[in-house]
């Protein structure tokens, strides 16, 4: 297991974790050309398109708010670390190990969340990723799905901070 005190945390985000997805099958969809900007319409043409005030749009990437965006990316990210010795936890969603590095990452959405002991483990898994995908590295491990960490390694605690969460909640429930 990676719970000695030498394990560092680092967190990662991967850009274009969805829409870098190719969809095997292609989904259609209709969208008013009202809601397009005019710029937008005129830059690609669009007006020759138009049938009853509608454009008919092909995705062939996967894209945010589809309902099986999660699994088709999941699905590809899978395809790419097996091979490499990363595997998924069998009872805990979104957490992966390696058969034998000292290495554990969590996926939420794009957001990963790195334990590691030894940096060799570590550049391992960012190679792995650099090969297909653009991120961020948040090396000090201090954000993570828009939660703030505040790690005290000395005395093995970590403090979570959600910026704006209760003035935001306050003022969505009018209290």
């Amino acid at each position: 297991t990676i719970s000695t005190p030498n394990a560092k945390v680092m967190c990662a985000d991967i850009k274009d974790f969805y829409p870098g997805t190719l969809m095997a099958r292609y989904e259609y969809m209709r969208l008013p050309i009202a809601l397009i900007p005019r710029a937008i319409v005129e830059e690609h043409n669009l007006t020759p398109s138009v049938h009853k005030g509608h454009i008919y749009l092909e995705i062939q990437r996967d894209m945010y708010g589809l309902p099986q965006a999660g699994i088709l990316a999941n699905q590809l990210l899978t395809k790419r670390l097996d091979p490499q010795g990363f595997y998924k936890c069998r009872h805990t969603p979104g957490l992966w190990w390696h058969k034998w590095r000292l290495i554990m990452f969590s996926l939420v959405v794009d957001s990963f969340g790195v334990k590691y002991v030894g940096n060799e483990h570590v550049d391992y898994l960012i190679a792995r990723f650099k090969k297909h995908y653009a991120f961020s590295k948040d090396w000090e491990g201090k954000l993570y799905c828009g939660i703030r960490f505040q790690w005290d390694y000395q005395n093995r605690t970590v403090d979570l901070f959600i910026p704006g969460y209760i003035p935001a909640t306050l003022h969505k429930f009018q209290h």
